[in-house]
């Protein structure tokens, strides 16, 4: 509603809730009809909606702030630690830019700028929950990244180890056994993650309390997170029990027995849990020079679910490894064979 309150002088007037609910009155002048309509129309849209916390006069910085501060408990903590080293790029590079700034054209910009393809899908992923917050508690009317380009990412082809290959390794992490500060625990820890298919941070945090060397199983019930200790929690939420080899309970029986006393995990160092940077820099030194330089921890991890699709079958392998769907086990975790062996079943096609 606009009208003339003297020469060339407009007032244009629109009732607002705030975020208490209460009805307020919002004014703005103008010497045009028009142009005290559009000023009216621009403070409106700088006041939140009833029931919000932000507008689009909200820097970016405040909006991460928040969606962050909101993220769930449920997530997995390394999830957690990844969303907000995320932000918190997001809020040194962009943070001071309003929410009404924030155009395609400005986000597509700074995507462009990244060079690194899993940055920048992880810099926009960020920016298009952020904001979807911001669109729902009304401070957006749509969300800007929606029409920036998506990022292609090249799906990296799963690469697992052989059973020469898992020898060699085994041969080499022994290789350690004599170097000085080493306390000897790699070709154990190598072992047992193969045996069991657990993530690093699952086997290296396996305590005694959730071994039973007579049932011969282990109970994985937590993890180690780096510079965050044992966490009573899995990436899935899931507590799961499982059979081990008897390479492993035969590893697990020796340590056992020279464990000191109130040892609390089946992998110590000083007394203390391992450290997944100082393991990860144990495994690289085993393996330099070699044909294995590539391997991983998690290359472990898919070793296990390969060799398990191949013998028993993709459910039992996803079973192991604790998934959730067996897609993620078969798109994820099993290397698939390049070379095509269906010569004898084909051979039905010519009757």
């Amino acid at each position: 509603m606009a009208r003339r309150i003297k020469p060339k002088r407009w007032m244009a007037r629109v009732y607002f809730r705030d975020s208490a609910g209460v009805r307020r009155e919002v004014t703005a002048q103008g010497p045009t009809r028009a142009a005290a309509e559009h000023r009216v129309k621009l403070k409106l849209s700088n006041l939140p909606v009833a029931g919000a916390e932000l507008s689009s006069a909200t820097t970016l910085r405040e909006a991460l702030e928040r969606w962050v501060s909101g993220l769930d408990d449920g997530l997995a903590l390394n999830t957690l630690r990844n969303y907000k080293l995320w932000a918190e790029r997001l809020s040194q590079n962009l943070g001071s830019l309003l929410l009404r700034e924030l155009t395609a054209g400005a986000l597509d910009a700074y995507l462009a700028g990244i060079d690194l393809p899993s940055v920048r899908y992880n810099q926009r992923l960020t920016l298009k929950m952020a904001l979807d917050e911001a669109v729902r508690l009304g401070a957006l009317p749509h969300n800007p990244v929606l029409a920036t380009r998506p990022v292609k990412t090249k799906k990296k082809e799963v690469r697992a180890l052989d059973l020469e290959q898992v020898q060699e390794l085994r041969r080499l992490v022994s290789g350690l056994q004599a170097t000085p500060t080493y306390s000897g625990y790699l070709p154990d820890l190598v072992d047992v993650l193969l045996g069991t298919g657990c993530r690093w941070g699952e086997g290296a945090g396996i305590r005694w309390q959730d071994v039973d060397l007579e049932a011969g199983t282990v109970t994985i019930c937590g993890t180690l997170v780096q510079k965050a200790g044992w966490q009573a929690d899995t990436k899935t939420h899931e507590v799961r029990t499982l059979q081990v080899p008897p390479f492993v309970l035969e590893v697990l029986r020796r340590r056992r027995s020279e464990a000191r006393e109130g040892a609390v995990f089946v992998f110590e160092q000083g007394g203390k849990s391992l450290a997944y940077n100082s393991a990860r820099t144990w495994l690289g030194r085993a393996l330099k020079g070699s044909d294995l330089e590539w391997v991983t921890w998690h290359v472990l991890r898919k070793t296990t679910a390969t060799f398990l699709d191949e013998r028993l079958g993709l459910a039992e392998a996803s079973l192991q490894l604790g998934h959730a769907s067996e897609e993620m086990t078969r798109s994820a975790y099993v290397q698939r064979s390049k070379q095509a062996a269906f010569a004898e079943a084909l051979e039905g096609l010519a009757g």
